[in-house]
């Protein structure tokens, strides 16, 4: 509120705009479209965010959401026009009459699966020469970023995946209407793309914390910081929960950005611009790196980022929402350095006050 009225602006009606037009606050004659465009920016957060927080809970840290989005945004694409896949599964609509949605399911199904599988083994490269090569994980992940941005934006979406018809501006083909994912609340955009999200999460919770997989990977990132003797000695192979790792982080990043294509777009637009992975990093971070707390702070940002366009009609930069979570970073990441140190000062008074072994022997 003061920085907004420190710019000679009404922060009660800018933050008045922010949250009644998020989608969040029931009411008005907007409030379906708002909750719908709430929840489709939320899918996309919560994916990234995901992928994020996996790799933080195996002591990494997979700065490449950002590429793994748009590597599962190009598959699926492909797989979504592709006309072996498209024809076959338009012939499935037309046969199966009122039950068409059934092909529709199976179709936005591989483009997703494909779409995974491509942002999963894109991620598993970093994963690799960090385990072979000794990479570093964050120098690795921001070179495939860029890799992946311009191998397709200057190549793929301008050159062999568009329209002979249409110019290099126009973006790729558009994916089959049997490819494009089920609306659940007409006449709005939302489809099942949240859906999909949650049981995302739910997955991921149940692989960190109820299979033999999670444990390791989680026993490996309490001891990231001082070692892997611990997790050797449990007879954990670290480099295969590495790969892994890194395989299941770029997957539900590539989810993300099937939902894009599927859900949105339904073409691979020339007009893309970088964003989604970056902000899976602070989704993350203010989730506490836990899928219920992703899932939570998804929703915040996708709310922020839907009401801030109202903003503007009190005359107020829409990136002032992006000050809003930067202050929501900086708040959580305070915490942690606070938490930190507070470790170590109680260590040191220990320290002092604790007789040395030596002398509690002779006592």
């Amino acid at each position: 509120m003061i920085v907004i009225a420190a710019s000679g602006r009404n922060p009660f009606r800018a933050y008045a705009l922010l949250f009644g037009d998020s989608g969040l606050i029931p009411g008005g004659a907007a409030w379906r479209r708002e909750f719908a465009e709430l929840l489709i920016k939320s899918a996309m957060y919560i994916a990234t965010g995901l992928s994020v927080a996996l790799a933080f809970k195996g002591g990494l840290f997979n700065i490449g959401a950002e590429g793994q989005f748009w590597v599962g945004a190009i598959v699926a694409t492909f797989f979504g026009y592709w006309a072996p896949v498209a024809h076959t599964f338009g012939a499935m609509y037309v046969a199966l009459g009122s039950f068409g949605w059934i092909a529709q399911l199976l179709h936005g199904a591989i483009c997703i699966i494909m779409g995974m599988l491509a942002g999963g083994a894109w991620a598993a490269v970093a994963g690799y020469l960090y385990v072979k090569r000794g990479v570093n994980i964050v120098i690795g992940t921001i070179m495939l970023n860029w890799i992946a941005w311009f191998l397709i934006t200057s190549w793929l979406a301008i050159g062999p995946m568009t329209p002979p018809s249409q110019t290099f501006t126009s973006g790729t083909f558009y994916v089959a209407d049997t490819a494009k994912l089920l609306r659940i609340m007409m006449p709005t955009r939302l489809n099942t793309s949240i859906l999909l999200v949650l049981l995302a999460a739910y997955a991921t919770w149940f692989l960190l914390y109820k299979t033999t997989v999670g444990y390791e990977i989680r026993a490996i990132g309490y001891t990231a910081n001082i070692g892997m003797e611990a997790p050797r000695a449990q007879g954990i192979n670290i480099g295969r929960r590495i790969l892994q790792l890194m395989f299941f982080s770029g997957a539900l990043a590539a989810l993300g950005g099937s939902f894009f294509i599927l859900g949105l777009q339904y073409q691979f637009p020339n007009t893309a611009t970088m964003g989604y992975g970056w902000t899976g990093i602070g989704v993350a971070l203010i989730g506490q790196s836990e899928p219920l707390g992703v899932v939570l702070a998804g929703l915040f940002i996708g709310a922020l980022r839907t009401g801030a366009t109202s903003m503007q009609i009190a005359n107020i930069p829409k990136t002032f929402s992006n000050i809003i979570e930067g202050m929501a970073v900086g708040f959580i990441a305070l915490q942690v350095a606070v938490r930190y140190y507070l470790v170590k000062i109680l260590q040191r008074r220990r320290t002092r006050t604790d007789p040395p072994a030596d002398q509690e022997a002779i006592a």
